[in-house]
């Protein structure tokens, strides 16, 4: 099973809408409500498409399949990083983060921060970032907690 990384582009955006659905839905709900899920996958699809153009993104394919994404800031915030929910543990989110990693040491970066759920934060452990602290975020009136997370570079 070969992981290709490739670019972002635009006609990649409906796949990677329903992949971050099915996947929060699949995975984030064994430590998220049925209603805090239903928050964070209200997305506007035109706000999503906008900024995975404005950042740099990623792809990632198994035998031409989109199997997971990831995007980072210019700045060095690392927005987004899902994989597809049956490819999980299979090395995609760590092949995704080697290119985000790569990005931002090109970018001349010294660290990445990101905002981390409650179900990715051991696997950004993983990855060598640290915890900053845990925060609650609302949306639309519905708290999720998650971590303030960081990587030096």
């Amino acid at each position: 099973m070969r992981i290709t990384i490739r670019p972002f582009t635009s006609a990649d955006t409906p796949a990677l809408i329903q992949l971050f659905k099915e996947a929060v839905n699949a995975i984030n709900i064994r430590h998220y409500s049925p209603e805090q899920i239903a928050v964070w996958t209200n997305i506007d699809t035109d706000r999503f498409q906008k900024k995975l153009e404005k950042n740099i993104a990623f792809i990632a394919e198994i035998d031409s399949r989109i199997v997971g994404f990831a995007d980072i800031t210019h700045e060095g915030y690392l927005d987004r990083l899902y994989v597809h929910k049956d490819y999980q543990a299979r090395w995609v989110a760590l092949s995704l983060f080697k290119a985000i990693e790569k990005a931002a040491r090109e970018l001349g970066l010294t660290k990445i921060t990101t905002d981390c759920s409650i179900t990715a934060k051991v696997p950004a452990e993983r990855m060598g970032f640290v915890t900053i602290k845990e925060q609650t975020v609302m949306r639309h009136g519905v708290p999720l907690v998650n971590y303030v997370m960081e990587k030096k570079l």
